[in-house]
């Protein structure tokens, strides 16, 4: 009789057999709830026929009050607990489902850079020819360190290497402003005063025309970019692979966005 109350009890609830555990404390609740009657009920025909003293009623009544009030408290703590981990749980789910999506917008943003450099290829052409580019502003891009700082605990390196790779992220398109400025400010002027706009000269005639300054700085502002956005380019295509990997070992079954290479 009792397990179909319970049963009741648990089908009314809207329980599901897989989910039996997030309602231990209901379950434990009703389990003590129902066996405090019994005793009670037990306990007055015993008095009612005798076979207790009539005192044992009173104590029995006090302990069921102060039982079911424990137990009331201790389920009520027990599904509140639950609720905060749920929420912890859900929050931190959210927090790698952000983190991923930031890299996977990262990855894209460079890309696109180094499809525009990949058509230039010898140092003159990198330097002289590219023009000054203009990318899409990529302030936002950014991990929210306070919300991964649980990963502290369980993955300690990968939080360094998430710092590291948004300190290159950002270093990369720093070195683009750089020789942008660099190109408009002072290369563009020069060959325009000189005529040399379009015209393809040997190395040593383009550097006696422009002078050393001018025609170092371009080439090694070029190579600098270059260098920064070519090591980007891999490097975070391997930070989403890791941050990926961590968020299914720490949330296993849950879903994440995944990112595909373009073919």
């Amino acid at each position: 009789m009792f397990l179909i109350i319970i049963l009741l009890c648990f089908f009314a609830m809207g329980v599901h057999l897989k989910k039996y555990s997030d309602y231990l404390p209901e379950f434990l609740g009703v389990i003590l709830a129902l066996s405090l009657l019994n005793l009670w009920y037990l306990s007055s025909i015993a008095i009612e026929n005798k076979i207790l003293p009539v005192s044992l009623d009173y104590l029995y009544k006090g302990v069921t009050v102060l039982i079911g009030a424990f137990v009331g408290a201790f389920s009520a703590f027990k599904l509140n607990s639950k609720k905060e981990e749920d929420k912890k749980y859900t929050e931190q789910k959210m927090s790698m489902n952000k983190a991923i999506f930031i890299s996977i917008r990262q990855i894209n943003a460079v890309k696109n850079i180094h499809k525009e450099l990949s058509i230039y290829n010898t140092d003159l052409d990198k330097a002289f020819k590219l023009p000054a580019m203009k990318p899409p502003c990529y302030n936002e891009l950014k991990y929210d360190f306070d919300e991964l700082s649980f990963l502290l605990e369980d993955y300690p390196q990968a939080m360094m290497n998430l710092v590291i790779e948004q300190e290159r992220f950002e270093q990369a398109f720093r070195t683009i402003e750089i020789r942008n400025g660099f190109y408009v400010n002072d290369i563009q002027p020069a060959l325009s005063k000189l005529e040399l706009h379009g015209k393809d000269m040997l190395i040593a005639d383009l550097s006696q025309a422009l002078g050393e300054r001018l025609f170092k700085g371009a080439i090694h502002g070029a190579k600098i970019m270059y260098f920064h956005i070519e090591e980007t380019d891999k490097s975070i295509i391997e930070m989403h692979d890791e941050i990926s990997a961590i968020a299914r070992k720490a949330f296993p079954g849950e879903k994440f966005i995944k990112w595909k290479p373009e073919a």
